[in-house]
């Protein structure tokens, strides 16, 4: 079978030869076969000779193909569950005010409508009423107060960052911006992480004291912190439908939480985003992707070098990326307070992201580096929300300039001007748009939840616009 980067070059040829011999050349299709023979070219050199595989997701059911960590090996059994836990508000049975049980869940801040994030700048789960399209609609309700003390029925879960997706978490070893999830046996990201800042008790990065990988870590966490339960009393013990699920995937389970969080991780390692143009066009379909964003992907893997940061199937990490691969500074700013979408402060640790985990200077100001798939779900862009649109971000990284005034020594060496003409950025614009769009991701939320509550928020205000 002849090679791609080969095919690519006998059509130029073959379209070039035909056109000169019968007078109907086809510019078109030339000058596609062209930008298709670069791309190739492009991710042939920036995955080191591997080629397109190293770009590609497997099928979301083709459990094996998945990263997963080794102690939670991947099951139909443990997906199905977990999508059901991850949806269902009944889980809310921790709220600071107990009038607001079962309006909440996992979902509220990581739905599919968003690309799996929460569309609007500051996730919003106990406190909150409404929703919107997409979540953008969703407030905090009146009276609600994010100084409010720890324990107060008027302190609201808030996050203290634009909620990561959830989308494509299986390419990534740890969670959250900052990365304080995730401390796997044989992990590389958080090994040299000092363990009284990595697990620190009282704080949800204890939970990091099972060794678990970033997803797992941040999903047994998470039912903690953002006020949902799975053990005594819960939906897992006096639903039975979710008796019988969670005895078909955990027939040996000594520990409900541990477990629980296993199931939403799996169920979030096989939300991947295999129907975009990209991955099709990976996968040889030759029409998936425009002339222009042909020329925006090879871009992307050339001139731009964008992927010198995001690599991998995801374009977040490659697997097995180490901390500096993963982790840089590139003067993104912080929660504009003044927004009146934006609730609390933010404080130095937050604000230093890797560096106020770590405590090391050479850490400050640096984030992990996101996933791009589905951006346009919503208009919230960076760490702090401070870009509404891809074009705006593409043309901020090849300006060079950073947002957040930080010395040269904190900026990461690669946030250098790009030199793209306008031209060349509305082609790089197109690719991140268009081609790294799967239009079906609700094919991953549940029909209906075994409460048959409403999700992925349950507030009277969010039903009505659900229309549930």
């Amino acid at each position: 079978m002849m090679p791609t980067h080969y095919r690519s070059l006998y059509v130029i040829l073959t379209t070039f030869l035909l056109g000169a011999c019968s007078g109907d050349f086809d510019r078109e299709a030339y000058e596609q076969a062209v930008a298709t023979d670069a791309l190739e070219s492009a991710i042939e050199a920036a995955s080191g000779g591997v080629g397109m595989e190293s770009f590609m997701f497997p099928e979301s059911d083709d459990l094996a193909a998945i990263p997963a960590d080794p102690s939670n090996p991947l099951t139909a059994e443990k997906v199905a569950l977990g999508q059901l836990l991850y949806h269902d508000t009944a889980l809310a049975m921790n709220p600071n005010d107990p009038a607001r049980s079962g309006t909440y869940s996992c979902a509220s801040c990581h739905h599919a409508d968003a690309g799996f994030k929460a569309g609007l700048p500051q996730g919003i789960a106990e406190g909150g009423i409404g929703f919107g399209l997409v979540g953008e609609g969703r407030v905090l309700d009146d009276g609600m107060d994010a100084a409010a003390a720890a324990d107060s029925p008027l302190r609201p879960d808030i996050q203290p960052l634009t909620s990561p997706a959830t989308l494509n978490v299986a390419y990534q070893e740890v969670m959250l911006w900052n990365g304080q999830f995730g401390n796997a046996v044989n992990g590389i990201v958080n090994a040299g992480v000092d363990s009284t800042a990595l697990m620190t008790a009282g704080t949800p990065k204890a939970e990091n004291v099972r060794q678990l990988a970033g997803i797992e870590t941040q999903a047994v966490a998470g039912l903690g912190v953002h006020r949902l339960k799975v053990e005594t009393d819960s939906p897992l013990q006096t639903n039975t439908e979710y008796q019988a699920l969670f005895a078909a995937a955990f027939p040996n389970s000594t520990d409900t939480l541990e477990d629980a969080g296993k199931a939403i991780a799996a169920y979030e390692r096989t939300l991947l985003a295999t129907e975009a143009p990209f991955q099709r066009w990976l996968k040889g379909d030759d029409e998936a992707m425009s002339t222009q964003e042909l020329r925006g992907a090879e871009l992307f893997f050339g001139k731009a070098n964008c992927v010198a940061c995001h690599n991998g199937p995801a374009l977040s990490s490659r697997v097995g990326a180490t901390e500096s691969e993963m982790f840089f500074a590139i003067g993104f700013a912080d929660f504009d307070t003044a927004d009146p979408r934006v609730h609390g402060r933010v404080d130095d640790a937050t604000s230093k992201g890797r560096g106020g985990l770590t405590g090391l200077e050479s850490d400050h100001y640096k984030f992990k580096v996101p996933q791009l798939y589905n951006l346009t779900d919503t208009a919230v862009f960076g760490h702090g929300a401070s870009f509404t649109s891809v074009r705006d971000v593409v043309a901020y990284k090849n300006a060079g300039v950073p947002q957040k005034p930080l010395t040269e020594a904190y900026l990461d060496p690669l946030f250098t001007p790009l030199g793209l003409t306008e031209s060349e950025i509305d082609d790089l614009t197109a690719f991140l748009e268009l081609s790294l769009y799967d239009p079906g991701l609700d094919r991953y939320v549940p029909d209906a939840v075994p409460s048959g509550n409403c999700f992925p928020v349950n507030d009277d205000a969010a039903a009505a616009d659900l229309g549930c």
